[in-house]
């Protein structure tokens, strides 16, 4: 299976379900989904590349942790993924890289601003065909 996600509408949230054969697949799809509500992933350049980890006392916070990451790069220097990488998850922290670029507004569609992703109806499972991650982020 490959990686994949679906924007869920809620009432001051969006969702994202992302689905993978793997736990680390279905993070790298809920990354590309939180990407995708920011601005077009398709319009973004691979040439900038941030490495970090995402901490945490369950996989839980670990999961949300790490889409904050992904949103703190937004807000101190502006940048937008378009491509993501798991190198390790252990029982305390999860460490990767993105790569992308800077928001160019003539050339990126700047889609909306997202303040954090949340706890609220957070899922992540094991499923039949491998691997679900289901959060929503406040915007």
């Amino acid at each position: 299976m490959a990686p994949e996600f679906e924007l869920l509408e809620h009432t001051s949230d969006v969702g994202v379900l992302a689905r993978g054969a793997t736990r680390e697949e279905a993070l790298i799809a809920a990354s590309r989904g939180l990407a995708s509500i920011l601005a077009n992933p398709e319009t973004i350049r691979p040439i900038e590349e941030r490495y970090f980890k995402a901490a945490g006392g369950d996989e839980a916070a670990q999961i949300v942790n790490w889409l904050n990451e992904i949103l703190f790069f937004f807000d101190t220097e502006g940048l937008v993924f378009a491509e993501f990488e798991i190198t390790s998850w252990s029982a305390s922290e999860i460490m990767g890289h993105a790569r992308g670029e800077f928001l160019d507004t003539a050339r990126h569609e700047f889609r909306a601003a997202v303040k954090a992703a949340t706890y609220h109806q957070f899922e992540s499972r094991a499923t039949t065909g491998g691997w679900e991650i289901r959060v929503f982020v406040d915007v």
